[in-house]
């Protein structure tokens, strides 16, 4: 039982950690003025032919050292942004799609802050966890100047 608990709580710290390398980007987040000309990427995520509300998807420019970020509404559409600018900077890009709940399973009046012991917390990996690694997903894109790079991602 403790092995399952160190696992569940590795997985919501990798989980939480991507999530914060993702929102900040892999640019100087102060660099905003300085950042390379950005073009327009909408895109669709979709599992097993449904739309995926509140997926996380990220774009990673390896080359350029960006990373473009956005979240699915609930028709499964996204815009990604780099640095708070609408847009991703051009070139090929690794793509990875995240979307878990996490769910809590402390008891009721049980406070693991004042020295409660509280379950581990459930992960449920709606879209499947392969797709939530730059280097796991198998999912890429070419984003170009000229466009219309509105990409579809329908995943298994």
């Amino acid at each position: 039982m403790c092995e399952s608990w160190i696992s569940q709580s590795r997985i919501a710290a990798s989980v939480i950690g991507l999530t914060l390398l993702t929102l900040s980007g892999c640019a100087d987040p102060g660099a905003g003025s300085n950042l390379p000309p950005l073009t327009k990427v909408t895109g669709t995520v979709r599992f097993q032919g449904q739309s995926v509300e509140g997926a996380d998807v990220t774009f990673n420019n390896v080359s350029a050292g960006y990373s473009a970020n956005a979240k699915t509404d609930s028709a499964g559409r996204f815009v990604l942004t780099t640095s708070g600018k609408e847009g991703a900077v051009p070139g090929q890009q690794l793509v990875s799609i995240r979307r878990v709940d996490v769910i809590d399973n402390t008891p009721p009046g049980v406070d693991p802050t004042a020295g409660g012991i509280a379950p581990p917390p459930t992960i449920n990996w709606i879209v499947p966890q392969k797709y939530s690694e730059l280097a796991t997903s198998g999912l890429t894109a070419e984003v170009t100047d000229s466009g219309p790079n509105d990409f579809q991602f329908d995943l298994k």
